[in-house]
């Protein structure tokens, strides 16, 4: 009898040995899959879309968010204003011509849009001008276009001069009331230079003329009609300006941003009048205006 008691301890025994090195053997396993959950968790995956792409796609939608903001903003402005003088001709005048603007570059976006996908631009914060990105549009310290860049502002010359017919008097104008019921006029479409902060102030005021001048080139080369478009002083409209550095869109803190500095404003100012007498009311009221604007300031 003790001598089949004494295989069974041992098988026991073996048995409790190999439960035991079981045991650790999980525990071993869980603790390295635990190790691996915490490594996997510090381990960030690889990009998949370059810095750049992603630095731009940002800045587009947070320009776009800032713009509609700022758009909603003056809009509620002008409109509590006009409310606030309902009774004075001049804020009216202004105000429906501002809101004829919007709609009006509000349509350019569009076009220029649906014309060529590679062009950026938007709409300024105060909703007076078109805002294009440079997007390669000058190289460093050089006011002539790249081959893209001329021909984008072929385009956009193209737009542009459909689009002013209806809001400008001259050879080529097309006023009517049925697309400008407010005589809505601009007195100026601005063509303006910019520069990234590379330089001194002198040197890139300078830069930013010669890079309007030649986006203006561009432009009137394209389409000579826009030469046609004039205002109540039988003045062109399309005129040139430089701004330097002075007005970046962009930190300059970068290549990409930088670039994006490098660029071209189109500014549309509209005629503003002086005095109550100065508010056209119809189409027909423009000679009159036109013959005051000649005769200068009453003395």
């Amino acid at each position: 009898m003790r001598a089949a008691r004494r295989p069974r301890r041992a098988e026991e025994d073996e048995e409790s040995v190999f439960v035991s090195m079981t045991d650790l053997m999980v525990s071993f396993l869980f603790i390295i899959m635990i190790l691996l959950a915490f490594f996997a968790t510090q381990i960030a995956p690889r990009d998949t879309v370059p810095r750049e792409r992603f630095e731009t796609v940002a800045n587009k939608l947070i320009d776009r968010e800032k713009q509609l903001q700022a758009l909603k903003e003056e809009n509620e402005r002008l409109r509590r204003l006009v409310s606030a003088q309902a009774g004075n001709p001049i804020e009216r005048y202004n105000f429906q011509s501002a809101e004829l603007r919007g709609k009006m570059l509000d349509r350019i976006q569009k076009r220029i849009r649906a014309a060529d996908t590679s062009i950026d631009v938007s709409i300024s914060r105060n909703g007076d001008a078109l805002e294009f990105k440079g997007d390669g549009l000058f190289g460093s310290g050089s006011d002539a276009p790249s081959a893209t860049g001329r021909r984008k502002m072929e385009v956009i010359a193209g737009i542009l001069k459909d689009e002013l017919q209806c809001f400008s008097l001259g050879e080529r104008s097309t006023l009517a009331s049925a697309c400008n019921p407010s005589v809505a006029l601009i007195d100026a479409l601005q063509v303006e230079g910019h520069t990234d902060s590379t330089g001194t102030d002198v040197l890139n005021m300078d830069l930013s003329s010669r890079r309007g001048t030649s986006i203006y080139a561009i432009m009137v080369t394209a389409s000579p009609d826009l030469l046609g478009f004039r205002n109540l002083k039988n003045q062109p409209i399309v005129s040139v300006a430089g701004y330097g550095k002075g007005r970046p869109i962009r930190d300059n803190d970068s290549d990409l941003s930088r670039d994006a500095n490098r660029r071209i404003d189109l500014r549309f100012i509209m005629f503003a009048p002086p005095e109550e007498q100065f508010v056209p009311q119809r189409i027909e009221d423009l000679p009159r205006l036109r013959q005051l604007l000649a005769a200068g300031p009453m003395p």
